[in-house]
């Protein structure tokens, strides 16, 4: 299933290389896959072209943490939650906060 995914994601990324909706679901598919690195690739890209993308600094920030990349993992989603200052959702806040206060401790 997630190679039939895959597969048609590259497709997209064929017809449209700056896809930042199918580079995202392929660093998805690879974090899935437990292939961290080829997730990173994809999400760092989405970030080049689109750096207000605050799931993509999640995601990056759980990937890193569980790679033991503690420090790398703090930047990322302290970079994130500073997208978050003058919004009201207080989830998406929480869940950085948490995750940042996870790594710290």
């Amino acid at each position: 299933m997630r190679v039939h995914r895959i597969k048609k994601l590259m497709q997209l990324l064929g017809e449209n290389k700056d896809d930042t909706f199918a580079l995202y679901a392929l660093g998805m598919e690879f974090e899935g896959m437990n292939q961290p690195d080829e997730a990173i690739k994809y999400f760092n890209k989405v970030l080049l072209l689109d750096p207000t993308k605050v799931s993509v600094y999640y995601r990056l920030g759980i990937i890193l943490q569980q790679k033991g990349l503690d420090e790398e993992a703090l930047k990322i989603l302290k970079s994130g939650l500073s997208l978050l200052k003058e919004s009201k959702d207080q989830k998406t806040k929480n869940e950085f906060l948490s995750l940042i206060e996870e790594i710290e401790f």
